[in-house]
């Protein structure tokens, strides 16, 4: 996560051109005392965007905000974006155990639909119990289950509705909210609870973009049928020992052979500040 030039290296062994960098999750800080956050993720941020400026041809990075306080994120935000060079932000799936529609965070959502700055997502803290402590099920099956609370709370919780040009990415190919979509929409139709959101979750697939890291090429290929190839950007999870082995040529199997142009594109398309 420190060496730049055992990470450049890696780069160009997998023909990755320029990375979008972020913070590392466990470093969130989003327990810290209020008075402590933003100073705080505003040095992190500070840091990053001094090691995106000292390599311009190979890093960009977005930016961690100080969640949950909503009003200081989205200054926290605005700074990283219009002082520091940030081409979107990343939080968690859940912020000290509130799920993403807590009204505590609507400055957030508001700034960066206002900014053109892109939410990834990343779990953090997931929703496990002690039957996942085994076997490093918390990371195997928590992550992309975290993932899929947060989509379906972002859309039940109306803010997807709220804010329609709020872009956010989802991680590991969107967890298994892509794979759930029908059950949500059957509970759409069938339960009052639900009703928040304007029209169907199925509706709101196409208003996220999802990474590639799924591990499978038939994973892959029902996610771009369910989604679109063109909400398909590339991930990596460099450097845990969850990064995909031999994941371009997994893209190229799936997208065919101008897959490097079309998930280009489509990066320029989630992330308009690049």
């Amino acid at each position: 996560m420190t060496d730049l030039e055992r990470r450049i290296k890696h780069m160009d062994e997998i023909s990755m051109d320029v990375e979008v960098l972020s913070t590392w999750a466990d470093l969130y800080g989003y327990d810290l005392p209020k008075e402590l956050l933003a100073r705080y993720h505003t040095s992190i941020n500070e840091s990053l965007s001094q090691t995106a400026k000292e390599h311009p041809d190979r890093f960009r990075f977005v930016a961690t905000v100080p969640l949950p306080w909503g009003e200081e994120a989205a200054k926290v935000l605005r700074d990283g974006i219009e002082r520091l060079g940030a081409v979107g932000s990343m939080i968690g799936t859940n912020i000290g155990g509130a799920n993403l529609d807590d009204p505590r965070f609507e400055p957030f959502w508001s700034a960066s639909e206002e900014l053109s700055a892109p939410v990834i997502l990343h779990p953090l803290s997931t929703a496990i119990s002690e039957r996942v402590k085994p076997y490093y099920l918390a990371n195997l099956i928590g992550n992309p289950f975290d993932t899929m609370i947060a989509a379906s709370s972002l859309i039940f919780g109306g803010v997807m509705d709220r804010h329609p040009r709020l872009r956010v990415v989802l991680l590991h190919g969107g967890g298994y909210f892509p794979h759930g979509i029908g059950r949500l929409d059957h509970g759409f139709n069938v339960r009052p609870e639900t009703k928040k959101a304007r029209s169907e979750p199925s509706s709101y697939l196409r208003r996220f973009y999802y990474d590639t890291i799924v591990f499978n090429p038939k994973i892959l290929r029902a996610l771009v049928e369910m989604v679109g190839q063109d909400r398909i950007v590339i991930g990596s999870d460099y450097p845990f020992d969850m990064e995909p082995r031999g994941l371009m040529e997994m893209i190229k199997g799936v997208l065919g052979e101008n897959a490097f142009s079309l998930l280009h594109q489509n990066t320029k398309k989630a992330f308009p500040l690049l």
